[in-house]
């Protein structure tokens, strides 16, 4: 039989035959994306996948669920990766697409087949736990890819960790198995660790279709030990302890237990875990040592009175017969998804050498503190009276000495005779602000403008009521720029008369950069000053539209009968966080650290032409409210104020998912209260089902713990474009049964 292309004669003679075309029986030459592989008969047993009457969106989805081609007949698409039916003449496919006339459809009785471009195998089947993860492994199994698709060659199995109780960093692991294998133990994993764990296709062409899961080990026993408590006091009956903060790599700590052990002077033995128990049970059994207490903790250590004859918890803590001699221990509980684990410190005779922690006796306790009160008085007297007697010489030394002889010309210094104040980032202040003063420095950077940059008052009209945003540098107020006969809405930022020092000069630094900006496309434009015996004015572009005001009118609800739930496509998502990538990397080429990056202070228009902004406050959001940045704030700067470039990576990396997400909330679940802890313990946006491994991944780049190994804006930029082709494999905007977008919730973003 003959197999015809696009472009082959018409008149090429067929045999009659029935053509079953697979990966071997294809011609040599690769496969190319939506090219005409040829007319065949209408194929009525294979599954119908879509209705649509554009060629382009039948080759995409065959393409995006691996599969070799994309059958049409009208509006019905299927999509296979053999053809089970006779070749036929290309005039029977005389059907033109209605949205591509350029494309046929089929006929009466007669499918178009296309080639998706796929040469990579797709993703494994049901992919599932095996087995109860236990504390270093989890077991998985999957099913092959159909067998029609491309070979798989082998499959490479990853896992990443999501959130980790481990106090060390936790870096991806990965395997790679034969082409027969369907099920899989991964090892060596941390205990109490959520792992995202992929199973990815690999054949010749390279890497195809992944799959992905999520699971988490079971906790382990608590490591390190933790430390013997510190005996402060003993009086009669009660003993005083000092328990140090524990750490555990390996699963929450919930709570302290402490034991207390009756022991030989001369030997200390460690007492058996599996009889120990409550008092009373311990008493009945004859056991030298029980549980006395169950405690939490919440700074870096707690006090706690052994023997106060209170319950804790469900524990008894009696007192202490005197002269008993006891050790007392503590334990780490850790509880998860109904799992169990304790760790006890070794007691050693060392915890008595606190030279406070020899047995008190009640009834000469208060002779001793009448004996201290005593010695504490006399010396309080002694050093009262020299205090006097110095005081006394001084002023007689003051009043009898000669005045200073130094020559009126010896003015020579040993040191700066002006303070020297550190200012945030911004180096220091130096003697010349301290003579000089604020408005000094501000006219001289004013008088370096150039002449087309300072506008007379009556150019600019105000909207004096309409205030868009508030800051340590003063007010934004929206208003209208007349230059050139042009009538230009305007940012108008309000210089404030009573900053403080340390702000005056923050303020100075910042302004000194940004009039020396050059006009970039993606950065608000600098427009110049306005200044008035009274007040000074700086005037920015006004764009009116914030990038989040798109994104959340982008959302198309579910009772609406669309295919997507987006009315911006991916491709322009992901085009926007290029040019805001762009306008990030001119801002950081010019030393210029933004801190509020977020889509609210993001400005978009209708040409989809995106500017960030380089200078002054984030601007109000709904009914003038007050945005709370430090949602997308980094922890470094939520727990130091110290804002770098990378601080604004993660910034980055949290617009990357808002963007995706279509204006949904960051840490929805959270408080701004609870934020560091969450994010030290792990806690990161979650991963939607349309947003695939890939693009999350740079995400979770992003908001690396440790600064340092946070990618730049360059890095991230290329990226970004190079997944431009690709972007199937990393965004969708498909409405599928599974997918569900993340809520948008104003009252956490604003104040």
């Amino acid at each position: 039989m003959v197999i015809r292309r696009k472009g082959s004669s018409s008149s090429v003679a067929l045999l009659v035959g029935v053509a079953i075309v697979t990966g071997c029986g294809l011609v040599a030459a690769s496969s190319q994306r939506g090219f005409f592989f040829g007319c065949y008969q209408r194929d009525r047993s294979g599954q119908l996948e879509i209705i649509t009457d554009q060629y382009d969106r039948c080759v995409s989805h065959c393409e995006s669920n691996y599969f070799r081609y994309a059958a049409l007949s009208d509006t019905q698409c299927m999509c296979l990766n053999s053809i089970r039916t006779r070749v036929i003449e290309d005039k029977e496919c005389d059907l033109r697409c209605r949205q591509n006339p350029d494309q046929t459809c089929g006929g009466a009785n007669a499918q178009s087949f296309y080639e998706t471009g796929v040469e990579v195998a797709g993703p494994v089947k049901n992919l599932h736990l095996t087995d109860k993860e236990s504390e270093n492994t989890i077991k998985i199994a999957w099913s092959a890819p159909a067998l029609d698709g491309v070979p798989v060659l082998s499959y490479e199995i990853g896992a990443q960790a999501l959130a980790t109780y481990a106090s060390f960093r936790l870096y991806p692991m990965s395997w790679t198995v034969h082409n027969n294998t369907i099920a899989f133990e991964l090892s060596n994993l941390t205990p109490g660790t959520r792992y995202n764990i992929t199973v990815s296709t690999v054949s010749e062409k390279g890497t195809g279709g992944m799959q992905w899961l999520t699971a988490q080990t079971e906790i382990g026993k608590p490591d390190p030990e933790p430390e013997e408590p510190l005996i402060l006091r003993r009086l009669d009956s009660t003993i005083q302890i000092e328990i140090p903060k524990a750490t555990n790599d390996n699963g929450p700590i919930n709570y302290y237990r402490v034991v207390v052990h009756y022991v030989n002077d001369d030997l200390v033995q460690q007492f058996d875990e599996t009889l120990l128990d409550t008092f009373q049970r311990s008493k009945e059994k004859g056991v030298p040592y029980y549980i006395a207490a169950e405690v939490t903790m919440e700074g870096d250590s707690l006090l706690f009175t052994v023997g106060d004859g209170k319950y804790h918890r469900q524990f008894f803590n009696p007192p202490i017969p005197p002269r008993a001699h006891v050790h007392i221990s503590i334990g780490i509980v850790s509880i998860l998804n109904n799992v169990f684990k304790v760790r006890y410190a070794t007691t050693t005779h060392e915890q008595h050498q606190h030279p406070d922690h020899h047995h008190v006796n009640s009834t000469t306790a208060p002779e001793r503190n009448e004996a201290l009160i005593t010695v504490l008085t006399v010396a309080c007297v002694l050093f009262g009276i020299v205090l006097l007697a110095s005081i006394v010489l001084y002023v007689y030394l003051r009043y009898k000495t000669p005045g200073n002889t130094r020559p009126m010309n010896d003015h020579h210094e040993m040191a700066l005779q002006g303070p020297i104040l550190e200012v945030e980032n911004n180096g220091y202040m130096p003697d010349i602000y301290e003579q000089r003063g604020f408005e000094a420095e501000l006219h001289d950077i004013i008088d370096s403008l150039e002449s087309w940059q300072k506008h007379g008052r009556k150019f600019l009209s105000l909207e004096i009521n309409n205030v868009i945003g508030s800051g340590k540098y003063g007010d934004v107020l929206k208003g209208r720029l007349q230059r050139e006969g042009v009538d230009m809405p305007t940012q108008v930022h309000v210089i404030s008369d009573d900053m403080d020092k340390i702000d005056q000069i923050a303020f100075l630094n910042e302004f000194r950069r940004n009039i020396r900006l050059e006009d970039h496309p993606n950065v608000l434009q600098f427009y110049g000053v306005c200044v008035t015996p009274d007040w000074c004015y700086v005037l920015f572009e006004e764009m009116q539209t914030t990038l989040k005001q798109t994104l959340l009118n982008a959302r198309i609800p579910t009772n609406v009968n669309s295919p997507k739930f987006s009315t911006i496509s991916e491709e322009i998502i992901v085009n926007i966080l290029c040019l805001v990538c762009d306008g990030m990397q001119f801002l950081v080429e010019n030393n210029i650290i933004n801190k509020k990056l977020c889509a609210r202070t993001v400005y978009v228009n209708t040409k989809f032409e995106v500017k960030v902004s380089g200078f002054g406050p984030p601007l109000y959001g709904e009914d003038n409210q007050q945005i709370e940045i430090t949602r997308w704030n980094a922890p470094e700067v939520i727990k130091f104020q110290n804002h770098t470039v990378k601080s604004d990576i993660w910034s980055f990396g949290l617009l990357i998912w808002e963007c995706c997400c279509l204006g949904a909330t960051p840490f929805g679940t959270t408080t701004i209260d609870n934020l560091f802890a969450a994010v030290r313990s792990g806690g990161r946006p979650e991963k939607p089902a349309f947003i695939f491994d890939d693009l999350y991944q740079m995400c979770l780049n992003c908001w690396d713990l440790d600064a340092g190994d946070r990618p730049e804006f360059d890095d991230i930029s290329r990226y970004l474009r190079q997944t431009l082709p690709m972007l199937r494999y990393m965004l969708s905007f498909e409405r599928t049964q599974n997918v569900q977008l993340p809520p948008y919730l104003p009252h956490l973003e604003l104040k």
